[in-house]
């Protein structure tokens, strides 16, 4: 399965008359938040496959729980053409504005998406494929600042679950720092502008 994973920026590349014959493989979208309705709208229309998002803590849709008519990822899981994608939305707090949670709210949050993870134990035999996030785990691409600081509760998904992938965006790259690194058995994938993935 071929993703485009989208996160914080809008590409002339993707947002272009020519988004549908440069993407015309892509099977899903998966947003990691903070990017607008309208470009979103665009790409679901313009490639006419399902959208599954996050919302980040500049998210400019101010919380609404759908866009673009796509499946909210945040304490939520579903099966798309046999992957588990689940997620959990937002920052770390830094100043009390949206979408901005402490470690112990998302380990709460974390608490609430943990049954599904199971039924798609029981299901699938196995827990999760897809962990979609906006903000990084910890210790893996975050920042050096409060706001973009990595989750502990991701680490411990990450370790627990151990999902193929772990996709976010939160981290902006404007240099040449790493965009993909391995943990444990998780491709932990900083999705920043765009990526293609294959699944």
């Amino acid at each position: 399965m071929k993703i485009l994973a989208i996160s914080d920026r809008i590409d002339p590349f993707i947002y272009s008359p020519s988004c549908k014959e440069r993407f015309h493989d892509v099977e899903c979208i998966i947003s990691c938040g903070d990017l607008p309705e309208h470009y979103l709208d665009f790409i679901v229309s313009t490639l006419n496959v399902p959208l599954f998002f996050v919302h980040g803590n500049h998210d400019p849709s101010g919380g609404k729980k759908s866009l673009a008519g796509g499946n909210n990822l945040d304490e939520r899981a579903f099966v798309y053409r046999g992957k588990i994608i689940a997620g959990l939305e937002g920052s770390y707090w830094y100043n009390g504005n949206i979408h901005q949670y402490t470690e112990r709210e998302m380990y709460f949050k974390y608490l609430r998406l943990v049954p599904q993870l199971y039924w798609a134990k029981l299901c699938h035999g196995r827990f999760l494929d897809l962990f979609v996030t906006h903000a990084p785990p910890q210790g893996i691409h975050e920042g050096n600042d409060l706001p973009h600081r990595g989750f502990s509760t991701f680490t411990l998904i990450l370790r627990r679950y151990q999902p193929k992938y772990h996709l976010h965006g939160h981290v902006h790259l404007y240099d040449n720092k790493n965009v993909k690194d391995l943990f444990g058995k998780t491709w932990v994938i900083n999705c920043y502008n765009y990526k293609v993935i294959e699944v």
